[in-house]
């Protein structure tokens, strides 16, 4: 018995150096579905994703759900490490990091995922978007989700937004009543919503060209990028590596077939 002690310390001792040279880091993340990147309480494809990176290196990623705006406070004062699934802004850069080539522009190749955003418009209203421009928008507000960067976009162009909605369905029960004529919408996530909520999508029609194609990062706060920058590089190639990863296309594939449905009902999906 008396080889048990000195063999419980050798164990004790092992795992404080492990615990000691894996990293914690602090991610935050929606606190809505933004299908299918994030589908819930640590799942979906962003989510795998991370999990897949966390497997790869010596990392323990805390994952924090909060509402979209506060995500992107508590990172900008440090109180977590960084955002997951952030497109890029120039206000974001105020606080935060992305992966950036030798060129100074954003390295999309260290990209969690892309995603499009399109222009839902009421049929009577008569506004259309051809790809660069509204038509017939006047003086309407555009509904946008709160936190979103297209709101910045939009404002950017000029154009007046409401974005005090937190989901894809707020805004088009908004658009039904006709508390909003116009909105832009994230493609999967708004596909989903009219899916599971056809008798929304009767009043309106999803104009045919994008409003943006925008890649998604994990955009790290500042100052902890400066302080761990080799650690921060390592898990965005880590990422880049994981969209081939096996795992991340099984669930990929699974996935987006929930709204590979074909064009009906007059919400021109």
């Amino acid at each position: 018995m008396k080889w048990i002690l000195p063999f419980l310390l050798i164990n004790l001792l092992f795992l404080k150096e492990l615990h000691a040279s894996t990293s914690v880091i602090r991610l935050c993340y929606e606190d809505s579905n933004v299908f299918p990147w994030i589908t819930g309480d640590e799942k979906g494809l962003a989510i795998t994703q991370l999990k897949i990176v966390e497997k790869s290196l010596p990392i323990h990623i805390k994952f924090i759900r909060l509402p979209w705006k506060r995500c992107q406070i508590q990172a900008r004062v440090g109180q977590v490490n960084g955002i997951i699934a952030a497109s890029y802004t120039k206000e974001r850069t105020e606080w935060g990091t992305y992966p950036m080539d030798n060129n100074n522009k954003v390295d999309r190749e260290y990209r969690t995922h892309t995603d499009s955003f399109f222009v839902y418009a009421r049929k009577e209203s008569g506004i259309t978007w051809n790809g660069n421009n509204f038509q017939n928008l006047g003086e309407n507000q555009v509904g946008v989700q709160l936190g979103y960067s297209v709101g910045n976009d939009l404002v950017d162009q000029g154009h007046k937004i409401l974005s005090s909605f937190k989901t894809p369905y707020d805004l088009f029960k908004a658009l039904d009543s006709g508390m909003v004529k116009v909105a832009v919408l994230q493609n999967h996530a708004s596909a989903k919503s009219l899916k599971e909520h056809p008798e929304l999508g009767l009043k309106i029609e999803r104009q045919e060209a994008p409003f943006k194609v925008a890649d998604q990062y994990v955009v790290f706060n500042t100052t902890f990028f400066k302080n761990n920058s080799t650690l921060c590089i390592n898990i965005w190639k880590a990422l880049a590596l994981s969209r081939k990863n096996p795992d991340y296309i099984k669930d990929e594939q699974a996935f987006l077939k929930e709204t590979a449905t074909k064009k009906t009902g007059s919400a021109n999906l």
